[in-house]
């Protein structure tokens, strides 16, 4: 059954959530808090986009706005701007493992900023997210790749690496091989793989089978001894 909004006052402009909490509040016998002052609402936006705090300018700019937009040009003004793309891209590059240096024993340099960058151009671009996975997934296999899409590839380079003198370099090379997979299945698929890795299980939606096959497009890729960096 579908359920509308409930009939209930709302001080000032509302939308159908709003009306579901005033319900609430006045059902608990609560009040909603005094409305921020625009010097607050001015910092606060200003993290929630770019997790920077706005300058004096902007914050006198938007104080002496006295027009009826002057809150959408704010969020509008801050929507568009690369450091919004910036602070989107902090959380894909988190899900991603990103590091700038390779995680073992020295944990030496890791040049992939590259990469860094790419992700943020995709969010300030707007990239359709169909070619954001295409592209991170399979870009040097396209027809003509450009550099900005074996780039993009560098979404595979995000794992631990260790060419460090004496180390088994093929068991090192696996490693980064079955990060790749679970790393995949994790970003795109929703699904923990690691499981499939050792054994069947009969509660998960992946067998051994499907993730050795997913394991062996990633196995094509020739990087024995490749090192970390490349000066």
């Amino acid at each position: 059954v579908k359920i509308g909004p409930p009939d209930v006052a709302v001080d000032g402009p509302a939308n159908g959530l709003d009306r579901f909490i005033a319900q609430r509040l006045a059902d608990e016998s609560l009040k909603l808090s005094p409305d921020a002052d625009r010097v607050t609402l001015m910092r606060r936006v200003s993290f929630d986009l770019t997790s920077l705090p706005p300058t004096p300018e902007q914050v006198d700019a938007f104080v002496a706005d006295k027009s009826a937009d002057a809150w959408e040009k704010v969020v509008d003004r801050l929507l568009a701007s690369d450091e919004h793309g910036e602070r989107m891209a902090t959380y894909w590059l988190d899900l991603v493992r990103y590091a700038d240096t390779v995680g073992y024993h020295g944990d030496q340099d890791h040049a992939i900023s590259p990469y860094r960058d790419w992700v943020i151009d995709a969010f300030i671009d707007n990239m359709p997210f169909d070619r954001f996975t295409v592209e991170q997934l399979a870009g040097d296999l396209l027809e003509k790749p450009t550099l900005e899409q074996k780039i993009a590839t560098g979404f595979h380079r995000n794992t631990l690496r260790n060419t460090e003198a004496g180390v088994d370099l093929e068991l090192y090379r696996t490693k980064e091989i079955i990060d790749r997979v679970n790393t995949t299945g994790m970003v795109w698929l929703g699904l923990t793989l690691g499981c499939a890795e050792c054994h069947d299980h009969k509660h998960d939606p992946i067998s051994q089978t499907e993730f050795y096959r997913m394991y062996a497009f990633f196995n094509n890729a020739d990087e024995v001894g490749v090192p970390a960096t490349k000066s």
